[in-house]
């Protein structure tokens, strides 16, 4: 530990980071529960990640953004657990919509039960780097998003093409799948640097959910 209390990254991630970095080729961690410890290991990764590319005056921004996309991947891993203990078809409307009436306050009061499940079900977050022309920050999480996940996000990153502050979204605030303002708060920073919608990406297969911001290297100005 450091002075400060926080992880150090281990000689592994660093060597790991530094030829990733000189080599031009992609660099992948995973963790199957999202500690606080895990967070801040994450986040020391990225920051070394992106010093190593020259990018440091990216680290905040960056990682505030990879904090949301961690949490909502690791959400998305415990909501099957959820709906599976629960008996519900997570891809049914209707017990869908039942289920996060609940499922919220569920993982909050039984946060080590998941946690475990998590481990248990070979429920993992990944965080995938790589620097060419462009920053490239994925978060992968290995569950299918549902069709009703999937129209969610896209209404949310559409509703934020309208906004310029945080101010701007309360109104449209979906209390469904939480405050919604994580991924408005992303796509607010990639406006901050000059960077339209389309820089952040969600995608699906049949076994894994990725999301993905690219950033040219070259297109932005310091904060």
């Amino acid at each position: 530990m450091t002075d400060d209390n926080k992880p150090q990254l281990s000689e592994e991630d660093i060597s790991l980071i530094k030829e990733a970095v000189a080599n031009r080729k992609p660099i992948e961690f995973y963790c199957y529960t999202l500690t606080p410890d895990q967070k801040i290991r994450f986040q020391n990764i990225l920051k070394m990640f992106l010093e190593e590319c020259g990018q440091d005056h990216l680290v905040n921004c960056l990682s505030y953004c990879l904090l949301e996309l961690l949490d909502n991947a690791s959400k998305a891993n415990a909501k099957r657990i959820f709906f599976q203990e629960n008996k519900l078809d997570i891809n049914n409307k209707e017990d869908y919509e039942n289920g996060m009436k609940t499922f919220r306050k569920t993982i909050t009061d039984d946060t080590h039960h998941y946690m475990a499940g998590l481990k248990e079900g070979y429920l993992q977050v990944y965080l995938r780097l790589s620097a060419n022309d462009f920053i490239t920050l994925k978060v992968l999480n290995n569950t299918k998003i549902t069709n009703e996940e999937k129209l969610r996000i896209q209404q949310k990153i559409e509703n934020t093409k309208n906004y310029n502050t945080l101010e701007d979204a309360f109104k449209d605030i979906d209390q469904t799948e939480g405050s919604g303002l994580g991924i408005v708060s992303i796509i607010l920073i990639l406006k901050r640097l000059g960077l339209d919608t389309s820089h952040l990406n969600f995608n699906t297969t049949d076994n894994e959910t990725v999301a993905t911001i690219k950033i040219p290297i070259d297109s932005f100005e310091e904060l």
